[in-house]
């Protein structure tokens, strides 16, 4: 029997290393005097924002003595076995995830075939209809594959309306009336178009209604396949919705017993699979039981197995790209990546409000408008900036807040600033893209204590944001709330890998420890 894990039930089955109840969009509750409330869910999609499909784990290349090869057949078993993980992976921690139409590229052989195909039924469908008297032939076909689509969408609960829709659309039926030219192809159509109009999402009602003003035949049934595809989708997503709980508690044991697989695959081949796992993790060890590390002693936990585990979770968000991803975390590598750079950008949003308002005095303090202002520009001239490019933003960001500064107390009636204040402010701005910034640091070091606070105890109320981040509050809370689905998630399926790893660690501590 599997020891299967409900989703509402992780947290308590990782022995309470992850208290904190998530909010359907991913955040955490957090306080600053008031309560987070509101999403902002951010859409991710499956095609190029999503994470990029699990590269072969780095172990695959490391070279094995002696040699053994695997057949072609074995080697597109194990494809086939990374494929379903990576999709069941995707779909247990993505809340985001969703189906969507596959569209070939426009120049591609693919999508010009499909256009000419279409065109090509289209095209004869409306010359049968040009002919007198019109031949509905090819309507017959339409209304069946229709017909078709439509079942795909009832529920099991539809008995009424399944046998009413097999009813009217009895396909013996309406060819009788074709041979007996009783047949009356609005009248189908615009059956089918009310049977639409009732399965439909709200998201296509308009659509629907669309239809309803389409007189011609031709371009009329060409929109009815179109949006049925669209309610097709919809209806798929809505079942994944429905049944990613399921989806969640059998993946941890799917991908549990397919990685399971995959080490046995790199044993016979002389490889040791979870050697990035180990290097990843004896950091985290080396860095808590490093007698030496006088200024982080304060800060760092004991050296028990869930702390070393908190602690290489916690390297993630300040990750060393020098450093080989673990073979436990190839599929979230662009997931984690993504959190890595939201965390740096909070506190660099975070260290310009600081700096603006420590230097500028209290002629803006508390003033909210003016921060929401502030951070907003901020966020703006920083969007989509890569780390080369980041000098010059941040002198931008500099001479952007010192002009918004100027007029907020022009405004109000203060007295201009000295231009050597002004220069002032934009200097320091500008300087927080160094890596050596100690303001910066100060500020991400507060970020990664909070998170470290936050998996490695648990909080029967909600956690104080931490200071100089209550402009950013919203966001660091989906931070925090996607960033411990991920590492909750990782450590229910490679938990017992890296209980055993950590084990073997602290073992030969102790022993070289002991006095021999």
């Amino acid at each position: 029997m599997s020891d299967k894990k409900s989703p509402s039930s992780l947290d308590d089955s990782l022995n309470g290393e992850f208290p904190l109840q998530e909010q359907d969009d991913g955040e955490l509750s957090l306080s600053t005097g008031s309560s987070v409330s509101d999403s902002e869910t951010e859409k991710k999609k499956t095609r190029s924002g999503s994470p990029s499909s699990p590269r072969i784990p780095p172990a695959f290349m490391v070279a094995a003595s002696p040699p053994k090869f695997l057949s072609f057949e074995q080697l597109m078993e194990a494809a086939n076995g990374v494929k379903n993980m990576a999709l069941a992976h995707e779909i247990a921690v993505n809340t985001d995830f969703k189906l969507e139409e596959f569209q070939p590229p426009d120049d591609s052989i693919e999508k010009q075939v499909k256009e000419t195909v279409r065109r090509a039924f289209w095209d004869a469908f409306q010359e049968k209809l040009n002919e007198d008297p019109p031949d509905f032939m090819h309507a017959l076909v339409l209304i069946q594959e229709v017909k078709e689509n439509i079942v795909m969408l009832l529920l099991p609960q539809h008995v009424r309306f399944r046998a009413q829709i097999n009813e009217v659309l009895d396909i013996d039926l309406i060819r009788q009336k074709l041979e007996n030219d009783a047949f009356d192809i609005y009248y189908y159509s615009n059956y089918i178009v009310g049977v639409m109009e009732k399965l439909c999402a709200p998201v296509r009602d308009e659509q629907v209604t669309k239809l309803k003003t389409i007189k011609e035949v031709v371009p009329l049934f060409k929109e009815i396949f179109e949006v049925l595809d669209l309610m097709k989708m919809d209806m798929a997503n809505f079942t994944l919705q429905q049944i990613r709980p399921y989806c969640q508690q059998q993946s941890v044991e799917y991908e549990r017993q397919k990685f399971q697989d995959f080490l046995k695959s790199q044993q016979e081949t002389g490889i040791d699979g979870l050697e990035f796992t180990k290097v990843w993790l004896k950091r985290s060890h080396d860095k808590i039981t490093d007698v030496n590390a006088v200024e982080e002693a304060m800060s760092l936990p004991l050296a028990t197995p869930a702390a070393i585990l908190n602690e290489a979770y916690i390297e993630l968000l300040h990750w060393d790209e020098r450093n080989v991803i673990p073979e436990t975390l190839v599929m979230d590598h662009a997931r984690v990546t993504e959190q890595r750079e939201k965390a740096h950008r909070l506190a660099l949003i975070s260290s310009v409000l600081m700096i603006t308002y420590s230097t500028v005095g209290s002629s803006i303090s508390g003033v909210q408008v003016l921060k929401d202002k502030l951070k907003s520009e901020i966020c703006t001239l920083l969007e989509g900036v890569s780390n080369s490019d980041l000098p010059k933003a941040m002198s931008n960001v500099g001479e952007q807040v010192n002009k918004t500064v100027n007029d907020f107390l022009s405004s109000h009636g203060f007295q201009a600033r000295e231009e050597a204040q002004q220069k002032m402010l934009v200097g320091q701005i500008t300087d927080i893209s160094d890596k050596d910034n100690k303001v910066y640091n100060i500020l991400f070091k507060r970020l990664l204590d909070f998170i470290r606070q936050i998996i490695s105890s648990q909080h029967k109320e909600p956690l104080k944001v931490p200071a100089g981040f209550s402009a950013v509050e919203r966001e660091l809370s989906q931070l925090c709330g996607r960033f411990l689905r991920v590492i909750s998630y990782n450590r229910s399926v490679f938990g017992s890998y890296y209980t055993d790893i950590i084990n073997i660690l602290l073992q030969k501590h102790m022993a070289d420890l002991s006095p021999r």
